[in-house]
């Protein structure tokens, strides 16, 4: 797309001048929506920048990028001390490439609670509680003026509808919902259409391996002293991932081994019932679960959680909270 020549790169490299504009690894759609819009505000406001992701796109961010004609960003292997970049949708350093602490950081954007990243000068940090890294940057460009491009305001849009879950989860806020209104008629969408199209992408994973599965969305805890991978797979048709589930449960058990942690749980989130299954891996992901929520894994090595939809607000303090109990 025209609008974006100037921010993106088709080479992963980040020895170019100005900025480099990432989130998480294993990026998911707020993360390299974010990443191409801070990018375009920090060249409105005459900061050079590019964006790039840390990982493959997912269907439904692939679907996001092809709806709105936007370039898919280019690949970032790593970063090093020569490097200026602008961390969003994280400040995890276990989620972001390995030389980041050796990075000069510019900036943070972000929705999560602090998680360790630092800088050996001042920086500008701007958290929020609000749903989604998107969400956080559109207020920014309200508050300077900056008025988004239709391509702009649907990467906005499209992070926000993403993060929630079209306003289901737990981390949305009213004003997260007013932005999704305005950015809609910016962006010249059907926010209930536009939302459609993104559910129907995310469910659309048949053409994907159980470790694939697995690590399409997934982030890295310390949990009561444990390394815990918690994966979380949002769709509109849990069925079909839950009838592998002795594959998946196979594939855990090596990842588990593959990248010496203590587990690896996995969670389905069927978003139109509202629920979660947590699918068991070990007798140890077994007891934690079955402590956070009180609740009894079946025979099979499954539980149905209602209403947990959300890995940040809902599955994480719940476990932390078990485990603290352990201690």
């Amino acid at each position: 797309m025209k609008l974006f020549a100037w921010c993106l790169l088709p080479v992963a490299s980040a020895s170019s001048p100005g900025l480099s504009v990432f989130g998480h690894k294993v990026p998911d759609t707020d993360t390299v929506t974010a990443a191409l819009v801070y990018a375009w505000e920090l060249n409105a406001r005459n900061i050079s920048a590019t964006a790039y992701r840390l990982g493959e796109l997912n269907p439904e961010t692939d679907f996001v990028l092809k709806r709105l004609g936007v370039a898919v960003p280019p690949l970032l292997a790593d970063v090093s001390a020569k490097d200026a970049v602008a961390v969003v949708d994280t400040n995890n350093p276990q989620e972001l490439p390995e030389g980041i602490l050796k990075a000069s950081i510019h900036s943070i954007v972000d929705h999560h609670k602090l998680s360790g990243l630092s800088n050996a000068e001042p920086l500008e940090v701007d958290m929020r509680p609000l749903c989604s890294a998107t969400s956080i940057l559109y207020a920014r460009s309200k508050l300077r003026g900056l008025a988004p491009p239709k391509d702009v305001a649907g990467l906005m849009l499209a992070g926000i509808l993403s993060d929630s879950l079209e306003f289901r989860s737990p981390t949305t806020t009213e004003l997260d919902k007013v932005h999704a209104a305005e950015l809609g008629k910016l962006a010249g969408l059907d926010v209930h259409e536009f939302a459609e199209g993104m559910l129907e992408a995310k469910a659309n994973v048949d053409h994907l391996s159980p470790s694939e599965l697995i690590m399409m969305d997934t982030k890295i805890f310390t949990i009561g002293g444990k390394k815990l991978r918690v994966s979380v797979m949002e769709t509109t048709k849990a069925a079909g991932p839950l009838a592998k589930k002795d594959e998946l449960v196979a594939a855990m058990q090596k990842l588990t081994l593959d990248e010496k942690l203590d587990d690896v749980l996995f969670f389905v989130v069927d978003i139109l019932k509202e629920a979660a299954t947590f699918i068991s891996s070990s007798a140890t992901a077994t007891r934690l679960v079955e402590k956070a929520w009180g609740v009894k894994v079946d025979a099979e090595g499954l539980v149905v959680l209602p209403g947990v939809l959300s890995r940040k607000k809902q599955i994480i303090p719940k476990l932390e909270a078990a485990a603290k109990e352990e201690l």
